[in-house]
């Protein structure tokens, strides 16, 4: 594999342009042939002054100095080269990174070290208590000190059938939660209090909880695991880069004729800790390969050693801590070992792996037979209702119930068209949509390889169960009738999308359907959440899912149209003209993300912008129940009141869509009417630093579609024949509906992982079961977009500097709250959704009765 493919595959897209700029090195060597070939007598003619070399941080004295033994152009393209744009530019760019989050991770570090001492003070109090030496102690503080008790809660007894369903529904994060009225405690006095203007997005307040001991362990291992990918992550961009520069100037030397690279490396060695740290690294790893051919011990790392590398040292510690400090038994020791070397980055990224257990091809081959067939009979069937007449049955039930299911499956084949996307512009949507919502199980490696996706996989599940429902609805249109083929239909795709959720299912005699478990589990707890909105905290998949349906009204209307033909109710009066059940369906999606727009706003305290957006899904109700209206009365006021609700609703939700959810339209922004972050756009210009103007139309593109799309009720308004009698017309209105979200979807979350990419934000957020004493500074950008963090967020005062991504978000220079709106704008789209948060020590409660030693943790 060529290097610069390599450093594509392993590069982690969050920090991409913090990596070397090597394709626009190689083209700058380019440029440099050319010029040696062109004008060589021009370049010698030319007055070289000579190179007073370049500064290096903590090393002021040392210069890199060009060899006199060089011609004047050769000279000439060092100091070019080499100096200015090796060394200058992107050497201190890489190197600036890596200190940055080396520093990030020693914080952090010292946070899980101090979990850790805590932890094993609660071990010794709990063996304490156990030889009824502190019997009073126990008693005082019973059973929220005992590591060893799987009580989740004083209230609920011991080994009860209570218990162990409140158990499993914590696991399945299906446990209802009352909301914590952040809003109505601050009016009481015991809320937090807001501080000026920049207190909107201020964060969340969660109510602290006891933990069992195994719910403790959980904890610090995911807060462990998620510190060793941190590592990792490093790690691989300290090595990756570190060849890219050895590469890079390999490539000059034999562009120039010159012999740089040896005099590089030992400039760099001296001067850069990205060099040092990977020397020392080296060294290191080449003393164990040794002791173990010899059999001996590898020595350890100590802080006291000469030249080491802090990342091993860390490493080395978080090893010891998770597989013997948290290990219960010998085989929970061997799981944990096993579970590293899952993880750990080398193993993850190896092309053996990957390509070994390759059946993406297989995938892809029988999905596009099975959509081919499915798509021949959908068309037949699209011809057959489209020339029915207005009266038949094809027209009037066929069309619209088989229509139903028809957007369903366009949705998932859009969104997976979406994930290709997303995966060919290096836009981390896994890790956005699981990422953040799975945390709780430890931070996740999601390799940019496309095989190891799950886009083939998803695409071949949609497709095996396309087919029987193009078939059933082929011969349901042949027929002119539903019967049995409507019910027989359903039947199977609950059976087959049902049976991955129970396991191991090789009697199915399906290939790979076992290998969708967690998918379809996903999906069912993730329905379950949107339907039963409010009474659980709204995590990525649930407001998304909410978004998906809201798409989905025509489907969700077709249920009251299904359940109405096979109740006996005459066949005319099921139409959206005589039922108010399909209104009241169709109205249902918005109700369930205005109930988790309010759930967020008591969670979190923040009227901005979740009561907006709540208000935003109000108009998106009154929309469709006046529509309803208008429907069955056919009345010339009903008609005034559909319009005045449609054209607020169209207006309101393509503004907010454009400007809140896509963060477009921002007025300083380097790219007119966009933002200057454009990763659709494609990579920048490496010699302007500009997008191109050919790719970002793109914007403007779907900019122009989302308005267009939200105003096509006018359809209804202008020709209300066609509201009344054409179920042609609602069916392609539905399906450009479904295209709209499908542009809306691509832009939401290349706008999440704009927000991911200013945070440096590349590993989910675990909750720690202790308060902590170490200081954590929240003033940065990250507080902008959602407030307080957890581990995952104990950052630097001051990011590094962004070299090509430009100075992150602009901030507007008036004052008052349009500058506070200003500055929120952009990043309230992060607020969606709800992270946990670690337990500080200012945020027990001051009443309690527990001791410091209390398992606290944010729910």
């Amino acid at each position: 594999m060529k290097f610069a493919e390599h450093l594509r595959e392993s590069a982690v897209p969050e920090w991409i342009d913090k990596y070397i700029d090597y394709k626009a090195g190689k083209k700058k060597l380019k440029s440099c042939r050319h010029s040696i070939d062109a004008s060589q007598v021009l370049i010698n003619n030319v007055s070289i002054s000579q190179p007073t070399g370049v500064a290096v941080p903590g090393n002021k004295n040392a210069r890199y100095l060009t060899q006199n033994a060089y011609t004047a152009a050769q000279k000439h393209f060092v100091i070019d080269f080499v100096e200015k744009w090796v060394i200058d530019q992107e050497l201190e760019k890489c190197n600036d990174f890596y200190l940055w989050e080396v520093s990030r991770c020693g914080k952090r570090f010292a946070v899980l070290q101090e979990q850790i001492n805590r932890y094993e003070l609660h071990k010794e109090q709990l063996q304490h208590e156990e030889a009824g030496r502190f019997m009073s102690t126990y008693k005082s503080y019973g059973s929220v000190n005992s590591l060893d008790q799987n009580k989740s809660s004083p209230v609920i007894p011991k080994n009860t059938w209570i218990r162990h369903i409140s158990s499993y529904l914590q696991e399945i994060e299906l446990m209802p939660s009352l909301p914590n009225f952040v809003p109505f405690k601050r009016l009481i006095g015991k809320g937090p209090e807001l501080k000026g203007p920049s207190a909107i997005g201020h964060g969340e307040t969660f109510t602290p909880v006891a933990l069992s001991g195994n719910q403790i362990r959980q904890r610090l291992s995911d807060a462990l695991i998620e510190e060793y990918l941190l590592i990792q992550l490093i790690k691989n961009y300290r090595e990756v880069n570190v060849t890219g520069f050895r590469k890079i100037v390999k490539k000059f030397d034999k562009t120039c004729g010159t012999s740089e690279l040896p005099h590089f490396m030992d400039y760099a060695k001296k001067s850069f800790p990205l060099f040092q740290d990977a020397d020392a690294n080296a060294k290191i790893l080449a003393h164990n390969i040794r002791d173990s051919v010899m059999l001996r011990q590898p020595a350890k790392i100590t802080s006291s050693t000469e030249v080491s590398d802090p990342l091993l040292a860390w490493e080395q510690k978080i090893t010891t801590w998770y597989t013997d400090v948290l290990s219960i038994s010998s085989k929970d020791r061997k799981g944990k070992i096993a579970r590293l070397k899952n993880i750990s980055l080398e193993y993850s990224l190896s092309e053996r792996k990957v390509h070994r257990f390759n059946r993406s091809i297989l995938q892809m081959f029988v999905g596009g037979f099975c959509v081919g067939a499915a798509l021949t009979l959908i068309g037949y069937t699209l011809y057959v209702g489209f020339t029915a007449s207005t009266v038949s049955n094809i027209h009037t039930l066929n069309l619209p119930l088989w229509g139903g299911w028809y957007m369903v499956f366009l949705m998932c084949y859009l969104f997976l068209l979406d994930c290709f996307i997303w995966h060919k512009n290096n836009i981390n949507y896994r890790f956005i949509m699981f990422g953040e919502m799975h945390s709780r199980h430890g931070a996740v490696l999601f390799n940019n390889d496309f095989s190891v996706t799950k886009i083939p996989l998803i695409f071949y599940f949609s497709s095996v169960l396309v087919l029987p429902m193009a078939i059933l609805s082929a011969l349901s249109f042949h027929s002119e009738k539903l019967t049995p083929y409507s019910i027989i239909w359903i039947v199977l795709a609950v059976i087959l999308f049902l049976l991955p959720s129970l396991g191991k299912t090789p009697y199915v005699g399906i290939p790979y359907w076992n290998k969708l478990k967690t998918s379809v589990i996903w999906l069912i707890v993730t329905f379950i959440r949107l339907v039963f909105s409010g009474f659980f905290p709204v995590q990525f998949g649930d407001f998304f899912l909410g978004d998906i349906f809201s798409s989905l009204t025509y489907s969700m209307g077709d249920i009251a149209l299904f359940f109405c033909v096979y109740s006996g109710t005459p066949n005319g009066l099921c139409g959206s003209s005589h039922s108010k059940s399909m209104g009241a369906l169709t109205c249902l999606p918005n109700f369930w993300r205005f109930m988790q727009c309010i759930r967020r706003f008591s969670d979190s305290g923040d009227w901005f912008p979740h009561l907006l957006n709540g208000l935003k899904y109000i108009l998106g109700i009154c929309y469709y129940a006046s529509l309803c209206a208008y429907r069955l009365s056919r009345t010339r006021e009903r008609r005034d009141v559909f319009i005045v609700f449609a054209a607020l609703n169209a207006t309101i939700t393509s503004v907010w869509d454009i400007i809140m959810d896509w963060s477009l339209l921002q007025i300083n922004s380097r790219n007119w009417l966009l933002r200057d972050d454009l990763y659709l756009a494609g990579r920048k210009n490496w010699k302007t630093g500009v997008y191109s103007r050919r790719r970002k139309v793109i914007y403007y593109a779907a900019m122009v579609w989302d308005v267009l799309m939200r105003f096509q009720w006018v359809v209804y308004a202008v020709a209300p024949a066609t509201m009344q009698q054409s179920a042609v017309t609602t069916f392609i209105l539905a399906a450009l509906e479904v295209s709209r979200r499908f542009v809306w979807v691509v832009f939401r979350v290349e706008n999440e992982h704009v927000a991911n990419v200013h945070l440096f934000k590349v590993s989910g957020e675990v909750s720690l079961p202790f308060p902590s004493t170490v200081s954590v500074d929240t003033d940065t950008e990250a507080s902008i977009s959602s407030g307080h963090y957890s581990l995952s967020d104990v950052n630097n005062p001051q990011l590094p500097s962004a070299v090509y991504r430009g100075e992150g978000p602009q901030r507007s220079k008036s004052s008052g709250l349009f500058k506070t709106f200003s500055k929120s704008i952009p990043w309230a789209h992060a607020r969606d959704f709800q992270r946990p948060e670690s337990c500080t020590e200012e945020d027990k409660p001051q009443d309690s009765d527990a001791s410091e030693s209390e398992a606290e943790s944010a729910m």
